[in-house]
Parts: structure tokens; C-alpha cells; sequence
């Protein structure tokens, strides 16, 4: 079921062979004590200290999931980003993979989380373990919360199993089930963390179990909502309450510290460490663990979309298709005026020199140049590219936020919107005109919706698309608000190219000169004018199978109880 033959191995001395990793990298006085092949139950959960090395297991591994924790392309299986090469996640062409790192990690990574918790119930340490007991509880509600997420609701292990044990071919428990632990976990590890201010940096605070639960309420809240499902006004309750925690606790706040441009510097701050508005970071160091991340965006690997370009506002705080300021796509720059300063800070306006990790000099961009390698989409991704020249080791020193303040912010102007169908103006100052603050963007507000014809769902879910662009949510999003449905099957589409300037065969900006790979394309190539990325008649979505993923089907061969996703 759950583990091959080979895993059976694992599971008996799995926890140790973790603690062991842990214990080289973090404690070499530990290494002294006792020779490594030597660590058993009699000899280890004896010190508080052995509880924080095997807590500390989690910060190098869990955080790495493959599609939803560290860095990832994971906005690519959305409708906001275009990779390198389709995305069968977002063209609905996935297909049942036979095993799925996702699914053996995470309950990899729950037993290893059962074990800790096992070992500190029955320890005689008191208040000495307790914070890692809370660490214990939140990565297995993390894991558990990866897991129905995407594959809705999966057996429940909540003991260190032997082979010998039932549990092993235990059948899927309901996803409701799977959620009620999930919060079950987190309240118990909000009880055990320490607050912000007496916790160790970079370790789960009681703040950081609290953000996460609004997160994982937001979720399951508005998911159950837009399905007609019981239980939604609970979750949406939690969800603003624990979001309002966090705010309350001002232990956290908006990065600020470059001015109008924090924006975009917040993502590539060296000094992240003590970045206020990150919450969970993943953490990286030069020669240590680096974050390889601005290469691989550097080199095309996740690109805007048009849907994601029009999506940001212009300066007056209306949608391009209602602002007067909207000047158009008659230039290769004039889309970018009078816009949302997160626009150029998270797409790069043509002909703009930067630094890219790559080289070590300032360079005008332009799509297919240099190492821009996917021409694909004309627009050209600027958030999270470093301005380190060529960086040790491929990679930079800033750590990738798998939750920060912004979002938190975020959660709670959704959930009392979508709890009670409105939000007053005052939610709205103290969440979603905090983030527009911070770029000079007008505030949002009751009368402003009213006047000009907007629908306020629309902009809180619009708000949410913009300040979290590119950091692996929207596809998520679009499951949970049951849109994917109708957002996924469209066209993927780039830049506009008829009658613009895209569609010059040299086009020159600022004294740099570019051959155009968009001059002159098929019409097979262009749909209303734009350079397509995929067309429609290539996508599909069914609803009544692409909300979830399969479960892999050596699991379903493994065990006989463990059903398949409907029409997988």
C-alpha cells in the first residue's frame, strides 16, 4: 500500500537513519558521543537536545516539496505561467504516474513526524521538549495538508507503524476526516510553540502554526463553499480568526526596507534572515544550501502570461479594460505605463538593463537573448532574479518565503468576504490597502467597487493573483474557487503582436536593437492578434477528474484497499 517491500526496510530504522543525517550536519558534539551506526531508542531521546536534531530534520526535507514548499515552477500547471514546454497539469493531459515523489515523501516524512511525537508523549523532559513536540505536530498536519490538497483524502498514519501492523493497508479516510486531524495538529502545536519573540530564529513560532492553519482553513473553507458542501462557515470563521491572530501579535510586518521598490527586493534581500514580513522561509546559504532559484528563472523556466499581465491594475486603481490610463499595446513598453508598480517589478519591461545571475554586467533584456532561452512568451519574468553576478554555486543566499505576512493578509480579507458575502472598508484598510500602500496604489474600497462596476470578489481574488504572482498558489486557487474549469481549457496566450510594434522584423529602445522572433508569425500562431503559447483546442479540464491528481497506481497495486481518484 502505502511502502513497497524495500520501504518495509525504511520503516523499521527510518526515523534514525533522519536523525542521523540531521546529526551530521548539525551537531558534531553529538557526532562524538556515540559512533552514528550506533543510534537506537536506548540510546537516543534521552536530552532535549536530541529532540530539536530530530525536529530539525524537517527544515532541510519537508520544506522541499516537490510542488508546494521551497522554490518551484508549480504556477506553470496554472494559467499565469508558461514553462519551457507545456505543462500536462494545466492542459489536462496528466496521466496516473506510476510513483509520485509527493505522495512516498510526505508519508515519508509523517512517519518521521509520528516518531517524534511518540518519543515526546512518553518522555520524562517536560517543558524542555515541548516546542519540538509543537514542531512535530505542524509538519505532520503540513504533510497530511500537501497530501489532500492533492489527491483528497488519503489514509491516515498516525503511529509509527511496524510491517506487521493493519494500518499498513489502511483504506482512505474522508477528506473531512483528513482535515479535522489536520486542524487537530496545528491547535496542538500552537499550544506547544513559543511565541515569535522566544523562539529560535528560523523555527516554527506559535504565530508562523497560526498563519498556516488561516492558510489551510482558507483552503478547505472556500473549497467546501463553491461545492455546497457542510462545514465552510466553521472554516472561513477560523480562517480570518487565526489570520487576525497574526495580525493582532504584530510580530510580523510588510517588508519596506527599499522604499517603493520593496517589492521587488524583498524576494532577493540577502539579509532575509531578518526579513519582517517572512513567516516560513526556506533557508539558503552560499556554499551551504544555495538558491539556485534566480538560474532557473533566469533561464525561462516559468514566464508571465497575458492573462497575467492584464490582470494588474492601472495607477488609478481600474482594470485596464475600464481605466482611461491604459495606453495600449502599440509599443513593446506601453502596456507597462501607468500600471501597478508590481508589473515592472515582477515582469521586465523590454530593452531593461539588468544584472541577471548569469553574467556579470548590466544588459538590456529581450525575449530569446542571452540566456532569455524560452521565446515562447515575449514577457520575460523579473521577480526573484538575483542581482548577484554569477553566484557561488548557481545560486544566491536570499530565502524562498513558503509563507509570508502579505499573505496572511491575504487570507483574511478573503475569508470575511467570503464568510459573510461583504467586507467593510475597515477589513479592507488593515488587509488588502496594506499591500497597496506599500506600492502607491489607490485603496479599495465599498464606494470605489460601486461606482465604477467592479465586483469586489473579483478584486480581493485579483489582489491575491498580483501581490502572490509566480510563487505556486494560483493553480490551487483555481481548484479551491472550483474556476479551474473554466480558466484552464482557454488559450494560453503572450504577448500582442498584430499591429504593435512586436511585429517589426529590428525594433530598437534606449540604443539597443532586436531582431523580433514574434515578426511576421502564421496565423497559426496568433489568436486575437496574440502569439499563442497553447490553444485551446489542446486543453481540457473535466471536472469530474482534474481537481485531483491520481494517486499513484503502484500504491493502488500495493494495497487493495486504497481507491482511485474518480476517473483516473
Amino acid at each position: 500500500m502505502l511502502f513497497t517491500k524495500n520501504k518495509f526496510k525504511y520503516f523499521k530504522y527510518g526515523a534514525f537513519l533522519a536523525l542521523l543525517v540531521v546529526s551530521i550536519s548539525s551537531c558534531n558534539k553529538f557526532l562524538d558521543l556515540k559512533p552514528a551506526s550506533e543510534i537506537t531508542d536506548p540510546t537516543y531521546w534521552k536530552t532535549a537536545n536530541d529532540f530539536k536534531l530530530a525536529a530539525n530534520f524537517f527544515y532541510q526535507n519537508t520544506l522541499d516539496d516537490p510542488h508546494y514548499s521551497g522554490t518551484n515552477n508549480s504556477d506553470n500547471m496554472s494559467d499565469i505561467a508558461f514553462g519551457t514546454q507545456t505543462d500536462a497539469v494545466s492542459a489536462g493531459t496528466y496521466v496516473a504516474p506510476e510513483t509520485d515523489a509527493v505522495w512516498d515523501n510526505a508519508y515519508s516524512w509523517i512517519r518521521n513526524a509520528n516518531k517524534l511525537i511518540q518519543e515526546g508523549s512518553n518522555a520524562e523532559l517536560g517543558q524542555d521538549i515541548q516546542p519540538y513536540l509543537g514542531e512535530g505536530y505542524f509538519f505532520r498536519a503540513y504533510n497530511y495538508f500537501t497530501l489532500v490538497k492533492l489527491y483528497g483524502g488519503v489514509p491516515i498514519i498516525s503511529k509509527v507503524l511496524l510491517p506487521s501492523d493493519p494500518e499498513v493497508f489502511s483504506k482512505r479516510a474522508d477528506r473531512a476526516v483528513v482535515f479535522d486531524s489536520i486542524l487537530r495538529d496545528l491547535n496542538f502545536a500552537i499550544a506547544d510553540l513559543p511565541v515569535k519573540k522566544d523562539a529560535e530564529t528560523g523555527r516554527i513560532c506559535k504565530e508562523a502554526a497560526q498563519a498556516f492553519k488561516a492558510r489551510v482553513c482558507l483552503f478547505e473553507g472556500t473549497w467546501r463553499k463553491f461545492r455546497g458542501l457542510t462545514g465552510a462557515d466553521s472554516l472561513l470563521e477560523q480562517a480570518y480568526s487565526e489570520a487576525n491572530n497574526v495580525i493582532a501579535s504584530n510580530a510580523y510586518s510588510l517588508y519596506e526596507a527599499k522604499g517603493a521598490e520593496s517589492y521587488r527586493y524583498l524576494f532577493i534581500d540577502a539579509t532575509s534572515i531578518d526579513n519582517p514580513e517572512s513567516i516560513i522561509v526556506k533557508k539558503y546559504r552560499t556554499n551551504i544550501n544555495v538558491n539556485g532559484w534566480a538560474y532557473g528563472v533566469s533561464w525561462g523556466n516559468l514566464n508571465p502570461t497575458k492573462k497575467m499581465a492584464d490582470a494588474y491594475l492601472c495607477k488609478d486603481g481600474l482594470p485596464i479594460n475600464k481605466s482611461p490610463e491604459f495606453e495600449g499595446y502599440d509599443s513593446c513598453r506601453s502596456e507597462f505605463y501607468n500600471r501597478d508598480p508590481r508589473m515592472t517589478q515582477s515582469i521586465i519591461m523590454p530593452a531593461t538593463k539588468i544584472i541577471r545571475p548569469q553574467f556579470d554586467t548590466y544588459q538590456p533584456q529581450w525575449p530569446g537573448v542571452d540566456n532569455n532561452r524560452n521565446v515562447n512568451s515575449g514577457y520575460m519574468l523579473y521577480k526573484f532574479i538575483s542581482e548577484e553576478p554569477t553566484p557561488g554555486d548557481g545560486g544566491g543566499e536570499f530565502d524562498w518565503n513558503i509563507l509570508r505576512y502579505a499573505e496572511v493578509l491575504l487570507i483574511y480579507a478573503e475569508a470575511k468576504f467570503e464568510r459573510n458575502n461583504q467586507i467593510s472598508d475597515a477589513d479592507l484598510n488593515i488587509s488588502i490597502n496594506a499591500l497597496r500602500s506599500r506600492v502607491g496604489m489607490p485603496a479599495l474600497t465599498n464606494s470605489f467597487v460601486q461606482a465604477n462596476g467592479l465586483d469586489m470578489r473579483t478584486e480581493i481574488r485579483r489582489e491575491r493573483m498580483v501581490e502572490l504572482a509566480f510563487e505556486g498558489f494560483r493553480w490551487d486557487d483555481l481548484r479551491r474557487w472550483k474556476t479551474a474549469e473554466t480558466e484552464l481549457p482557454k488559450s494560453q496566450l503572450s504577448i500582442k503582436v498584430t499591429g504593435t510594434q512586436w511585429d517589426s522584423k529590428k525594433i530598437t529602445l534606449d540604443g539597443s536593437s532586436y531582431t523580433s522572433y514574434f515578426y511576421d508569425l502564421g496565423e497559426g500562431q496568433l489568436e486575437n492578434g496574440c502569439k499563442v503559447l497553447q490553444p485551446a483546442s489542446q486543453r481540457t479540464f473535466d471536472p469530474e477528474k482534474n481537481y485531483l491528481l491520481p494517486i499513484p497506481t503502484k500504491q493502488i497495486s500495493l494495497n487493495d484497499s486504497l481507491e482511485q481518484n474518480p476517473k483516473w
